[in-house]
């Protein structure tokens, strides 16, 4: 975490109306002032989405990331938050973010789910794990032992574990307080009201010790 920064001045994970939000920049960026907030990125879903951003899509958001940051001051971040697919693969638009979010977004057979994450902490360079074991996607047994080795590869690749708010996930008996990882906290909002809901991913994290947060 950076110094001098409170946690709950960060949300990490927020869709404007790019991708499936409702909201727009401007609107995102004020709500997270109210609420005050010092850091937010907006994540809107990748190209794989249908509703998701195109190479002008970020462009012009970002224009308006730049606008908001000023009128604002606060920090916003460009992200993008792309689903992994059969391969393990991930698709971007051909724009440089500040964050990039990797999540499943299917009902998957366990060994699918856990196949497709190790195989893109492999083969991508990308800074969070979205809603791992989503209770939105979750229509599976976990298994353990799979859990400790995604664990293992994101403390290897230096890759953050989410908390997500509306996805209450990861599984709070997934987590090991001892465990040295770096973790995101974030909504998942895409109204306008939830905007900095992070009160359940705070509380969380100040049940970890050792932790790092993102930033």
């Amino acid at each position: 975490m950076h110094p001098g920064r409170r946690l709950n001045v960060y949300d990490i994970h927020i869709h404007s109306r790019y991708s499936d939000g409702e909201a727009e920049v401007g609107e995102i960026a004020r709500r997270a002032k109210e609420r005050g907030l010092k850091v937010i990125a907006i994540t809107d879903h990748s190209i794989e989405h249908p509703l998701g951003l195109s190479e002008g899509k970020a462009k012009r958001r970002q224009e308006e990331i730049d606008a908001a940051r000023s009128r604002y001051d606060i920090e916003i971040l460009s992200g993008v938050e792309c689903g992994i697919g059969g391969d393990g693969e991930i698709a971007m638009p051909d724009f440089e973010f500040d964050v990039v979010i990797a999540s499943i977004h299917e009902c998957l057979p366990p060994e699918e789910y856990y196949r497709r994450i190790e195989l893109c902490i492999k083969k991508y360079e990308f800074d969070i794990l979205g809603h791992f074991h989503s209770n939105i996607f979750n229509s599976y047994e976990r298994i353990p032992e799979k859990d400790a080795e995604i664990l293992d590869m994101l403390a290897e690749h230096d890759i953050a574990l989410e908390i997500n708010t509306a996805h209450r996930a990861p599984p709070l008996d997934l987590l090991n307080p001892e465990k040295k990882l770096k973790y995101s906290i974030g909504s998942d909002a895409h109204t306008l009201s939830r905007v900095g809901d992070i009160d359940w991913a705070l509380k969380t994290a100040r049940g970890l010790r050792g932790w790092r947060f993102l930033l």
